[in-house]
């Protein structure tokens, strides 16, 4: 067995006094660190019969040891590496935030296609050749006059409108008097807005990619019914509120949604355009 020595006494000016016994933690750093010895190429426990056993030094190098041979440990290290790196290189968070921007832009250009859609094939057939029209037209103060003179010549009931509104005062903002001009056209009973130049009246200054996306995915004329004509721009309204508050930027009041609608839900005049005759009707405004 080892030999374990005693603590001798001390004589300090003829006083016998026992030494203070060292601690297992301090015995253990006192003796000569050796790298074959935690890495386990030394088998050896005592150099010779007179060296002192430490069980704490066995203790410490079986321990390094098991870490070193655990295969875990090698995955643990590679997964705190590439995090730190990811962390760094700026690779962790933004690519899926990317991602996820992505994806919700993905879900928002799907359902403002789902609003743009015709309601029936008489709004789909007046889509198409109004937009034939349009093309053909030069761009000029007599376009849109020009535009419903070929859809009355077609046999469509269509005509100008011209929409007014007062000054007015709209929750914390004011909306200053105006008018404004767009056509319609009656099919059977039902009255459907063709708006020219639709998508550039939302575009906005320094918009995000998913704004931008909305915006070009607008058609240049909508034809449709009023119901749906909010729903599309209630819907861009919120689109441009986040747009404006992503960029740190505050949304002006003519971007929001109620200005907006004033053009087309505000009282109207109609000029009613046939072969032969003008006359005049009005509209009340749309709730």
């Amino acid at each position: 067995m080892p030999f374990r020595s005693k603590v001798q006494p001390i004589n300090i000016n003829g006083v016998a006094t026992r030494q203070a016994p060292r601690s297992r933690l301090k015995r253990l750093f006192e003796r000569p660190f050796s790298l074959k010895n935690l890495a386990g190429v030394d088998t050896s426990l005592t150099r010779s019969n007179s060296e002192e056993f430490e069980p704490s030094s066995v203790c410490l190098r079986r321990m390094v040891q098991n870490y070193i041979e655990d295969p875990d440990n090698e995955t643990k290290s590679q997964c705190i590496v590439r995090n730190h790196f990811n962390c760094f290189s700026g690779s962790g968070t933004d690519s899926s935030d990317e991602d996820e921007e992505s994806s919700s832009s993905r879900r928002v250009l799907r359902s403002l296609k789902s609003l743009l859609l015709c309601a029936n094939v008489s709004e789909t057939v007046l889509e198409t050749k109004a937009s034939e029209i349009f093309k053909r037209e030069v761009e000029d103060k007599s376009r849109l006059k020009n535009v419903a003179d070929e859809l009355v010549a077609l046999g469509y009931d269509a005509a100008i409108c011209k929409s007014r509104w007062e000054k007015s005062k709209l929750k914390s903002y004011r909306v200053p008097a105006g008018d404004y001009e767009y056509l319609d056209v009656n099919i059977g009973g039902e009255r459907v807005l063709i708006d020219i130049d639709f998508q550039s009246k939302f575009k906005i200054a320094k918009p995000t990619k998913t704004y931008e996306s909305i915006s070009k995915t607008l058609p240049n004329i909508f034809v449709g019914q009023v119901e749906r004509l909010k729903k599309v721009v209630v819907f861009v309204s919120k689109a441009a509120k986040k747009s404006f508050k992503k960029k740190g930027l505050l949304m002006p009041p003519w971007r929001r949604a109620e200005y907006v609608l004033t053009k087309w839900v505000s009282q109207y005049g109609r000029a009613k355009q046939t072969q032969g005759e003008t006359s005049g009707e009005t509209g009340a405004a749309e709730n």
